[in-house]
């Protein structure tokens, strides 16, 4: 009866002990430890995952032609949210059957789908003309490009020059596709007649 008795109790503290370690297994697994580290995740946080030196980029559209050329001297990626932020971004539009653009500034950045692009930092949008017509040149502090409606817009004051046409103004929308420029606010202009030649 006796052996019986230290049996069970042997038993009784064996079991006891064990409870013990899973508990104190399940202490350290969810409280004392960094989950992510366990499961071998990494946490996400806003510091770079990768990095592009020397960036070239083209996109196509839906024919597989070229629409437009993305270049920077630097792109660098954030996991947390996806943007890119890019040194001294320029973008070309390649379409052959309008007037070519051009925009550049010194940063930029980009959303995780690339849907729309922040241009800052001495922005200059120039659509170039040809033969008789001149570049249509913009200058402004910051600008939002939409990728998919190609409609570039600004609440900054905003320098324009068309040939012996100048503007300036406070807001600025401006239409890719159908190549309209529309000034919000505060619009101020000059135009001097062409020099006739000589």
């Amino acid at each position: 009866m006796k052996g019986r008795t230290e049996d069970r109790l042997a038993a009784a503290v064996s079991i006891v002990l064990l409870l013990i370690l899973a508990g104190g297994s399940y202490f350290l697994a969810e409280f004392a430890t960094d989950r992510g580290a366990l499961s071998g995740t990494r946490r996400i946080t806003h510091e770079p995952d990768y990095f592009v030196d020397g960036l070239v980029l083209t996109k196509v559209n839906e024919r597989g032609e070229p629409a437009f050329r993305l270049s920077a001297e630097r792109m660098v990626h954030y996991p947390d949210d996806g943007r890119s932020e890019f040194t001294q971004p320029r973008m070309v539009s390649l379409d052959s059957t309008r007037a070519q653009v051009e925009l550049r500034a010194r940063t930029g950045s980009t959303d995780a789908r690339g849907d729309e692009t922040e241009l800052s930092d001495g922005v200059v949008l120039v659509r170039h003309g040809g033969g008789a017509d001149p570049d249509l040149v913009v200058k402004t502090e910051a600008l939002v490009l939409s990728t998919k409606s190609e409609i570039a817009h600004t609440s900054h004051r905003v320098e324009i020059k068309h040939g012996t046409t100048s503007l300036t103004g406070v807001g600025m929308e401006f239409d890719n596709a159908t190549r309209h420029l529309r000034l919000e606010s505060r619009v101020r202009g000059s135009w001097q007649p062409a020099q006739p030649p000589s």
